[in-house]
């Protein structure tokens, strides 16, 4: 490895997908960040970015991993512009302790994630979102700005602090969902929304597909403004639809009036029962072992998405649980044997009315079995260019994809 950049050997703590690196670099500025990369490009380090390791298991097994490079010391509010309704936050910050700063004038980064003590910089490198896309889109839709370490040891900002300075702008979008295969972001810009003073969840329960689809087709054609608006599956639950409304006291209770006449026998949720409801609902798909896939289709293509899964949970890979996006992306938990779910994965991937079927996390086995981006998309040539062109060397991210 050469003179090792400061840090540590690294331990069995410290593995990715259950391989120990070598070293750990734990860089407490950005530009000892850079200089951590810089020396990883010249040795030909194998090199993985990791914030609090909430999703280190994503991706493909790497063979090995030279070099870590933790952004957990890198932990700050660089600012928070509350009149403007926006902030900027280091890549190590966590989410829940930014939202308790923002919270302080009323403000929040309307983001959920499944993992307690996810990261800012993990959280815009995998694009992680919650029930909230439905309204405010995920964390590509609300960056503003970044700044970035490159492979090369550089530091280089791209968009702005504000809203309206948008210069630079894709090059934020880009990272979001690059799963550190291109640089390190070491800072990023939010816009902000403001805490919504009231919210009420309804939650209606089916006994089969074809009222759900019915329901929620009205809702979609309304003139409701949802906060949310999402599909649960499960043998504990059955078919479930959960419609957040949240804004001020008096619109809140207006618009739940009018959902509720569109969505059959839904019962209305509140305060610490509604929270609670969420929660639940945001980390179900994780709990436990097994495989967790995450697809996307049109919002029309929801009766032969619903058909899809119903045919899962009758096949014998074990109990099968969604938690998904009725705007069309979502979750879904394979509990059972590693050889059952990786056909279970063949067969979606096969399946017309689904988008992009992509395993997230898995046992080995499934992994070896197929590959966990699926098939290569027509932009693969576009996107090993731009990996070229970031990290000419190739060290980042040790192979795990999806460049």
């Amino acid at each position: 490895m050469g003179e090792p950049v400061q840090g540590r050997p690294g331990t069995a703590a410290d593995a990715v997908d259950g391989v120990v690196p070598a070293w750990v670099a734990e860089p407490a500025t950005a530009d000892e960040l850079a200089q951590a990369l810089a020396h990883a490009s010249r040795e030909r380090l194998s090199t993985v970015l990791r914030g609090n390791g909430t999703k280190l298991g994503w991706g493909r097994v790497p063979v090995s991993v030279d070099l870590v490079v933790s952004t957990a010391r890198l932990d700050g509010l660089v600012a928070h512009r509350h009149g403007d309704l926006t902030a900027t936050v280091q890549a190590g910050m966590r989410l829940e302790a930014l939202n308790d700063e923002l919270a302080r004038h009323g403000q929040c980064l309307p983001v959920e994630s499944a993992f307690p003590g996810t990261t800012i910089g993990g959280l815009v490198a995998t694009n992680e979102s919650g029930p909230l896309r439905h309204r405010v889109g995920t964390p590509r839709d609300l960056l503003i700005g970044v700044r970035l370490a490159t492979a090369d040891g550089r530091l280089v900002k791209a968009g702005g602090t504000v809203v309206k300075n948008v210069a630079g702008y894709d090059l934020g979008k880009l990272m979001s969902g690059s799963f550190g295969t291109l640089a390190a972001i070491v800072e990023a810009s939010f816009k902000l929304h403001p805490v919504p003073r009231a919210s009420t969840t309804l939650l209606a329960a089916y006994a089969e597909p074809h009222a759900l689809v019915r329901d929620v087709r009205a809702v979609a054609d309304s003139q409701l403004e949802l906060a949310a608006f999402d599909l649960a599956v499960s043998d504990a639950d059955g078919l479930r639809v959960l419609a957040r409304l949240a804004s001020s006291p008096a619109a809140t209770d207006a618009q739940v009036a009018s959902a509720g006449r569109l969505l059959e026998g839904a019962t209305a949720v509140t305060g610490d029962a509604e929270r609670t409801l969420w929660t639940g609902h945001v980390r179900r798909p994780w709990a436990g072992g097994g495989t967790v896939v995450r697809l996307s289709w049109l919002p029309s293509a929801l009766p032969d998405v619903l058909a899809q899964v119903e045919a899962l949970r009758r096949a014998p890979c074990g109990p099968v649980t969604m938690a998904a996006r009725l705007s069309g992306a979502g979750l879904l938990h394979l509990a059972g044997d590693p050889t059952d779910a990786a056909r279970a994965v063949v067969d979606l991937r096969a399946h017309g009315a689904l988008g992009h079927v992509v395993v997230l996390r898995a046992p080995r086995q499934v992994k070896d079995a197929v590959d966990v981006w699926g098939p290569e998309l027509s932009s693969a040539g576009a996107a090993r260019a731009l990996k070229r062109m970031f990290d000419p060397a190739g060290i980042l991210n040790a192979g795990r994809g999806p460049v």
